[in-house]
């Protein structure tokens, strides 16, 4: 059960998410989601290179030669007009995951799939090497999504996780994201999921 959540600082919701939550904004916590079962509060911060990197290789890679590439394009995102990165924080200490979200037409998507004005991507590095469900996954997910539609601008948002990525399939449709179709992102298969205000589980 959901008891509690806040937007500490009060983010410009009338500027647009990306206005809001640029680098030279420098905001530690946009947003708060505090839950019952079990206990604990997941926050929401826009992705710092020096803060969260080492993070990101815990989880997925070794830091080698793609390194300086990786850092890059998180720092490109940052300082877009399309595109934002965030982690979400258990307790404001532990990282959970790391979360992207662009506008649909800026989005490689976008030639496979029909998308119009505001429609989001929405894309997720989890911490884990399971292949199953853990209930803070769900819950980042569902932080992160209630504080997008808080901005007025965002009307759907869709998601693409590979079709046998099973852990992440099931938060997603945990979360209220419905099943449209299957697409062909480079050399994968990938399902398609579309989440509106309407259809969204908050908790």
């Amino acid at each position: 059960m959901e008891i509690l959540c806040s937007i500490p600082g009060l983010t410009g919701l009338k500027d647009g998410l990306i206005a809001s939550t640029g680098l030279n904004m420098k905001k530690e916590v946009v947003f708060a989601k505090h839950f019952q079962h079990p206990t604990c509060t997941l926050s929401l911060s826009p992705f710092s290179v020096s803060r969260d990197m080492h993070a990101i290789f815990s989880w997925a890679w070794k830091p080698g030669r793609a390194a300086k590439t990786l850092a890059a394009s998180y720092q490109y995102a940052g300082n877009s007009d399309f595109a934002r990165s965030f982690m979400v924080m258990l307790s404001n200490r532990f990282a959970i995951c790391q979360v992207d979200i662009c506008a649909a037409d800026k989005d490689e998507l976008y030639d496979a799939y029909p998308t119009s004005s505001g429609d989001y991507i929405i894309r997720l590095l989890m911490n884990t090497n399971k292949k199953t469900v853990r209930p803070l996954h769900l819950k980042a997910l569902q932080t992160c999504v209630e504080y997008f539609f808080l901005f007025p601008e965002i009307r759907q948002i869709i998601a693409e996780p590979e079709t046998d990525n099973k852990a992440y399939n099931e938060i997603l449709l945990k979360a209220g994201f419905q099943f449209e179709e299957q697409v062909h992102n480079q050399y994968t298969l990938c399902n398609l999921f579309v989440c509106t205000r309407q259809s969204f589980i908050s908790e």
